[in-house]
């Protein structure tokens, strides 16, 4: 999906982020966003402090098992997410659900929806614009994902591609 050479294409599945190096490695996360909210996050509407730290830092540390392994990764020119979960986390944050070509999820705003997120239990959150009803309980371990990757690897932004758009 990321054609520039380094660049890093990152995808976020329900249990599982796929990492992958343009032109090179591979790599797979043990979590995702249905594993945060099952895990650290416990389901708790809305999540403490404590379940919020838990998350990003497992996010952090598995991040780090794959910079010791490939610490170019940590110098990528460019990191696009694909998958629902990362579509759904900018519709949120454009507030409908059609996504512009191009779009950049820039970190300042996904600390302030996170920071937003968060303090709605599902009850409310479930009424901000642009967010499907299958994501309101797992945006929040989206948040943390995208989020812990965006801290790790400091980044300022992230594109956000919905392959099916692409496709379609």
């Amino acid at each position: 999906m990321n054609e520039q050479p380094g660049g890093l294409t990152v995808s976020i599945e329900d249990c599982s982020i796929g990492v992958s190096v343009t032109g090179g490695a591979s790599f797979e996360l043990p979590l995702g966003p249905q594993t945060l909210l099952e895990g650290p996050l416990e389901s708790a509407d809305p999540p403490s402090a404590t379940h919020l730290s838990n998350a990003l830092g497992l996010v952090h540390d598995h991040l780090d098992d794959i910079l010791i392994e490939a610490p170019t990764i940590a110098a990528a020119p460019s990191v696009v997410a694909i998958g629902e979960h990362a579509v759904a986390l900018a519709h949120v944050e454009i507030g409908e659900q059609a996504l512009p070509a191009g779009y950049k999820l820039r970190r300042s705003d996904t600390d302030e929806l996170f920071r937003t997120l968060v303090a709605e239990p599902i009850a409310q959150r479930q009424f901000n614009p642009g967010l499907e009803p299958d994501h309101v309980a797992s945006i929040i371990g989206t948040c943390c994902v995208i989020l812990g990757i965006m801290r790790r690897l400091d980044l300022q932004e992230i594109a956000i591609v919905d392959v099916l758009e692409l496709v379609g």
